[in-house]
């Protein structure tokens, strides 16, 4: 080959390595993960990230998870309205957030006295309950996967001694869930606030107690500076699942193989986080 069609061979060959790249370019799914919690955030904070980390991996890199962790996109509050209407492809919060959507919600969470992590991960695997969960999410265009558990939660932190059921009366106590009725029940005013809000509130006197969940997350919080009284058990959550909720749209567009991806990274998760706490 002379000099000449060496180079318009060459030619043909790096126009169609610059045709092929945009292509490739187009199977790359840019994934928004919005957080209901700070960044790095001992606990959910960091579940979060590694969430977005690993299905980035397992994936090959044909989804790209990019974290927003609380505020930074969307408040906390906000993420599961950030993804049912398509702003963001997935978050990474709990369902006892989410009962002014639905009473129903609640159940896929905690309940007082109720089931028990492992408990919880049975139910959904095996009797019915993941069915039940795409049924109630789908109707917010979220797909939903539970993708860890902190356990048990503790009572609370306090500013002052409990020493019987007659000093909790009256108290403002910050909870979440199917547990601010437990709360109610006990003459608490229950209210809902993040994690961050709650130590801020008890320094200001807006709350007198709170619960959020436990010794290594809270104490990054610094919630025993302000209320020195840390009580367990907390009867009104025997675990709390956290979970990732995907747009449906969003997911229902992912071929098999990716679909499965996303499953695995949650279902690889719950137990991660579980043996943390």
């Amino acid at each position: 080959m002379d000099r000449r069609k060496f180079l318009a061979a060459g030619g043909v060959g790096v126009a169609a390595t610059a045709l092929a790249t945009p292509a490739v370019a187009q199977d790359v799914r840019e994934w928004k993960l919005v957080s209901a919690w700070p960044k790095n955030l001992p606990g959910p904070g960091v579940a979060a990230q590694t969430l977005a980390d690993r299905i980035t991996t397992l994936s090959g890199g044909r989804i790209n998870v990019t974290l927003y962790a609380a505020g930074e996109l969307v408040p906390g509050n906000g993420v599961f309205d950030a993804v049912s209407e398509g702003t963001a492809e997935l978050y990474h919060a709990v369902p006892a957030y989410w009962g002014s959507k639905s009473k129903g919600i609640l159940l896929f969470g905690s309940q007082p006295f109720g089931l028990s992590a492992d408990e919880q991960l049975g139910w959904m695997v095996h009797g019915g309950g993941q069915a039940l969960y795409d049924e109630m999410y789908g109707r917010f265009n979220v797909k939903p996967f539970l993708c860890g558990n902190s356990g048990p939660q503790w009572a609370g932190w306090f500013k002052n001694e409990i020493s019987s059921l007659e000093d909790l009366k009256g108290l403002k106590f910050r909870t979440t869930g199917i547990a601010s009725q437990m709360a109610a029940k006990l003459g608490m005013a229950a209210e809902a606030m993040s994690g961050p809000a709650m130590f801020q509130a008890l320094q200001t006197g807006a709350l007198d107690a709170g619960e959020f969940i436990g010794p290594w997350t809270d104490s990054a919080l610094g919630y025993y500076q302000v209320a020195p009284y840390y009580y367990w058990p907390g009867v009104g959550e025997p675990s709390s699942a956290e979970e990732c909720g995907v747009n449906a749209a969003a997911y229902a567009d992912l071929p098999d193989d990716l679909k499965e991806v996303v499953a695995q990274a949650c279902q690889g998760l719950y137990g991660q986080v579980l043996t943390e706490y």
